[in-house]
């Protein structure tokens, strides 16, 4: 196994969850050999998915009709379509085990298919009644040699003509009770190979009106080599010169990373170039945490991939209803009463200002001028902040902002704010955040029922 087969994890895992930027350093790799494939296949005529039981149950396989051939990449075990989690501490140690030295800053890093020493990861279950493929495995941490992860990986896979349907879930079973920031998840790591070098989406401002799509390309030879961007129809696909290839879907999500590595274009699995792309939700992932989401495929032409992918879109602006789960927000300088919530998601506030931001869920400003919440705030009486962003933002700016007057009795309420009288709220808004106030307020607490944007009146 080549270094810089191995190093692409590396600079993905380092950038993208801790920011740290690492360069290349020669490692002396364990000799290990890997063990022989054992598959299980799912296959209905339109399209053929396998995944490796001696290797945690990853994808390691699929074509399509009139394609025989494999499009996964699995040149080393950080490849394949597969499950990765990120969370704290950093570095991340089990008793005497200390990460390999290229990955001291990756942090807990639980992966499906097998750590970087080629120790695979344990299908404990599995059945495959034709119909529907589920395994259940232990995986490994990346970073350690031989450590199984604290945690339990499901997946549920079913075909529907051209489609691959995949349900994830990840059960945490930590004795760390600290509550991390909130990392980067992949949902999940998808690499291809490098024959399907085009990283094609629609990252433009009017989702679902076909509009011209983007070619993504990215610099392989920096630090981080993929590219961040907002897909704002829920997709993006890797796809040869001809436009075939596979697409990836997030009904609930638009933050891709992705991009080709190596100057080689292969068809060839094991080949060191590849393809990468990842849907990605932020998340602070609880030590209890029971995590569940869904991501679609796709074999066929790029039209056709936009074409049924948009039939599966949500085009309503999203309502965030917090009974069980986060809904994928996350607190910032706070705290929270971990997984899973109870009816209602209670953050409680200390020494730094605080603030909980939606994931990405884009629509258009004028389709959805008001927002209304189910709030409540127990303290003194404050002035909160709703902010926005817009498509093409790094970050929450006050200038995009309205203010939001919370009383300090801790009952709930239903105020109704109207987003469209701000100047600076128009075009395509990507994520929300709200502020309890401009200074750390310790000892309060602010009670999060919905956050639900209203459409526009029709005739509006």
């Amino acid at each position: 196994m080549s270094n810089r087969s191995v190093m692409i994890r590396l600079w993905r895992a380092a950038v993208v969850v801790v920011g740290i930027v690492c360069l290349p350093v020669s490692t002396a790799w364990a000799a290990t050999s890997l063990p022989a494939p054992k598959m299980s296949y799912l296959d209905n005529g339109e399209v053929r998915i396998g995944m490796d039981l001696a290797l945690g149950g990853a994808v390691t396989f699929i074509s399509g009709k009139g394609h025989p051939g494999n499009i996964i990449n699995s040149a080393d075990l950080g490849r394949q379509i597969q499950m990765s989690h990120y969370s704290g501490p950093w570095p991340f140690e089990v008793g005497d085990k200390k990460p390999h030295p290229a990955w001291v800053g990756l942090g807990w890093n639980p992966i499906q298919t097998g750590d970087c020493h080629l120790n695979p990861s344990a299908v404990v279950e599995h059945r495959n009644d034709g119909k529907e493929l589920y395994i259940r495995c232990i995986p490994m941490q990346w970073p350690l040699e031989g450590v199984p992860g604290d945690c339990v990986f499901e997946t549920w896979t079913t075909l529907k003509g051209p489609l691959i349907h995949m349900r994830f879930r990840c059960t945490n079973r930590r004795k760390d009770r600290t509550q991390y920031r909130p990392c980067p998840q992949e949902l999940p790591a998808v690499y291809t190979i490098s024959k399907l070098s085009r990283l094609m989406s629609y990252t433009g401002d009017r989702p679902f009106t076909d509009g011209a799509l983007t070619h993504v390309k990215n610099d392989w030879h920096k630090p981080w080599p993929w590219t961040r961007f907002t897909a704002t129809e829920g997709w993006a696909a890797l796809v040869d010169d001809e436009g075939w290839g596979l697409g990836v879907f997030k009904v609930d999500g638009s933050e891709f990373h992705g991009g080709i590595h190596g100057d080689g274009r292969s068809e060839d699995p094991k080949h060191g170039s590849t393809a990468y792309v990842a849907p990605i939700h932020h998340e602070n992932f609880d030590p209890d945490i029971v995590y569940e989401h869904r991501t679609d495929f796709l074999v066929g032409q790029l039209e056709e991939m936009r074409r049924r992918f948009n039939t599966m879109a949500e085009r309503t602006p999203p309502a965030w209803r917090f009974e069980r789960d986060r809904q994928h927000w996350t607190v910032h300088g706070a705290t929270d009463e971990g997984f899973p919530l109870k009816g209602a998601w209670r953050i409680h506030l200390g020494e730094r200002k605080a603030r909980m931001d939606s994931g990405g869920r884009p629509w258009r400003a004028e389709a959805a001028p008001t927002v209304r919440l189910r709030i409540a705030y127990a303290g003194r009486p404050t002035t909160a902040r709703i902010f926005w962003k817009r498509l093409g933002d790094d970050h929450f700016d006050r200038e995009r902002s309205v203010p939001l007057e919370l009383d300090g009795d801790g009952q709930v309420r239903a105020p109704v704010v109207e987003l469209g009288r701000s100047p600076g709220y128009r075009g395509l808004i990507t994520a929300l955040a709200v502020e309890p106030g401009d200074e750390p307020r310790p000892g309060e607490t602010l009670t999060l029922h919905t956050v639900e944007l209203l459409p526009a009146p029709v005739g509006n």
